[in-house]
């Protein structure tokens, strides 16, 4: 633990959680998902506004296809206390219950979209979106495509093989050459992982750095 965060918390105080009700948001483009035939799920990074996400990929948008992006419950000020707000989908303070949340709120949103059950359905993950998609996936998550680009997997993939949905027919894993965050180390050992696992991976390098590749994310998807 950090120890300038003063974790783990004091033990003389003791932690209590409550259940409650309140609103997250999610953003579309394309489709809408009731009358699209390919539904692709977009988790964004650490500090993004998925509104934003989005727009960076209009150039995905095809006949029939709903491009998706659910907001991360945590948002915030990205520098300072004002202007523009990004999101977060979690820190490890409380970390299991976070994830336990995280994944309860994925699910329950997937459903609220009344998809039919025969709908292909991409998953993307990007940075700290990774590691999302990858405990929601692990949970059964009825998804097609899994795609990771630019974050690690979580450490849960280490200590066990997922869960994964039989519907599960690729896995691409995407490390931009020059990506600052996401290193090729930490590429390396995640693309063992996935292949320890047994899992048929696909693996992309292409130019470019910390970002979203629209073009490559259309050769993939098409």
């Amino acid at each position: 633990m950090d120890p300038k965060l003063k974790y783990p918390l004091p033990e003389n105080v003791k932690s209590h959680t409550l259940e409650v009700t309140r609103s997250a948001r999610w953003f579309h483009i394309g489709e809408s998902p009731k009358n699209s035939n390919e539904i692709i799920v977009v988790l964004h990074g650490y500090g993004q506004h998925p509104s934003y996400m989005l727009n960076s990929l209009q150039s995905l948008e095809v006949p029939g296809r709903c491009i998706c992006a659910p907001e991360g419950l945590s948002k915030f000020y990205i520098r300072g206390t004002n202007g523009r707000v990004g999101a977060s989908w979690m820190t490890r303070d409380n970390r299991q219950q976070e994830i336990t949340d995280q994944i309860a709120y994925l699910t329950f949103w997937l459903k609220s979209l009344e998809i039919p059950e025969t709908t292909p359905v991409t998953l993307i993950g990007f940075s700290q979106g990774v590691a999302t998609a990858a405990r929601w996936s692990a949970h059964g998550a009825k998804i097609d495509t899994l795609i990771f680009t630019s974050g690690q997997l979580p450490p849960e993939w280490v200590a066990s093989p997922p869960n994964l949905s039989d519907r599960l027919k690729e896995i691409h894993i995407i490390r931009p050459k020059n990506d600052e965050y996401y290193t090729p180390d930490a590429f390396k050992v995640d693309v063992n992982i996935l292949n320890q696992f047994g899992f048929h991976v696909n693996r992309h390098e292409p130019e470019g750095t910390h970002t979203l590749n629209p073009e490559l994310l259309g050769e993939i998807l098409n």
